[in-house]
């Protein structure tokens, strides 16, 4: 991890509650440049690509991997480059950490300082996936559902990201070992997913318990298998319905044997059911 002027502390407190005023998955022009005085706290993920950034007169260019973080106060330039314009994950906000007193049975409201520097680079291929994914669904979450559940639901996954980076700029880390086996199960999940997959079948992979299986699974992905095979076969759905595939056939090609499940966990992760979504309701 490559950092600078690093206040890292590991008495950061335990929760964090962000409001999140903006966020842009940013496809740069090879002219794109920043000037201004940060209002709020700003955090950059690179994906691809480079830029120059500059915060108080410290200078770091920034490639693939990358995370930039500016302070509100922060005078800050950015510039990309034309041979290799940068595509990245930008939030604006702020934030408070809810602590609890036992000793007067109160709850109180303290804003430290975010321990993050102003760079520095993911090395955990695991945790920057994790990033990455969480960025483009928090990103795409504004597109659909009520103005409050939208809110909802990017606040919880801000709150996971903000989490995760300040455990990894602390010196937290995860098993290789068993990020590892969350991939092989991931690419079995990914080359399969409109099988009969259980549990079992899953654990049986790479040779775990179910149980075993289960505990590492979340924590390297923050859901349980099962709930991620759901996610893929979503996902893969949206797709061919977009396609004009009806959906009954949508169901049975992403693997459910059931069009009313499979109806139901699509409305609840998407908002809506798979024929309002297709724009044909007579597809059934």
């Amino acid at each position: 991890m490559n950092s600078s002027d690093c206040s890292c502390s590991n008495s950061f407190p335990s929760s964090i509650f962000p409001e999140l005023f903006y966020t842009v998955n940013r496809t740069a022009t090879p002219s794109w440049r920043l000037a201004d005085k940060s209002r709020g706290h700003n955090i950059m993920l690179i994906y691809s690509g480079e830029a120059e950034f500059c915060r108080d007169g410290e200078i770091y260019t920034a490639k693939s991997g990358d995370l930039v973080y500016y302070r509100p106060g922060d005078v800050r330039t950015a510039r990309t480059f034309e041979h290799s314009p940068v595509r990245c994950f930008a939030a604006d906000f702020d934030y408070v950490c809810p602590v609890y007193d036992r000793e007067n049975g109160e709850w109180r409201t303290e804003v430290p300082p975010l321990p993050l520097p102003f760079y520095q680079t993911i090395t955990d291929p695991y945790l920057f996936d994790r990033l990455t994914g969480l960025f483009t669904s928090l990103t795409r979450s504004s597109l659909s559902g009520p103005v409050g559940a939208v809110k909802s639901r990017q606040r919880a996954i801000f709150t996971e990201i903000l989490e995760l980076l300040i455990h990894y700029t602390n010196g937290g880390s995860y098993s290789y070992s068993d990020a590892g086996k969350v991939s092989a199960v991931i690419n079995h999940m990914t080359e399969h997913f409109a099988e009969s997959i259980t549990l079992t079948r899953l654990a049986e992979v790479v040779g775990i318990s179910e149980s075993h299986l289960g505990k590492i699974f979340k924590a390297v992905t923050g859901k349980p298998p099962i709930d991620y095979l759901l996610d893929i076969r979503i996902n893969r759905a949206k797709e061919l319905l977009s396609d004009g595939v009806s959906v009954t056939e949508t169901s049975r090609l992403v693997g459910f044997n059931d069009i009313y499940y499979f109806s139901r966990a699509f409305k609840k992760r998407e908002g809506v059911s798979p024929s309002v979504y297709s724009g044909n309701k007579t597809k059934y």
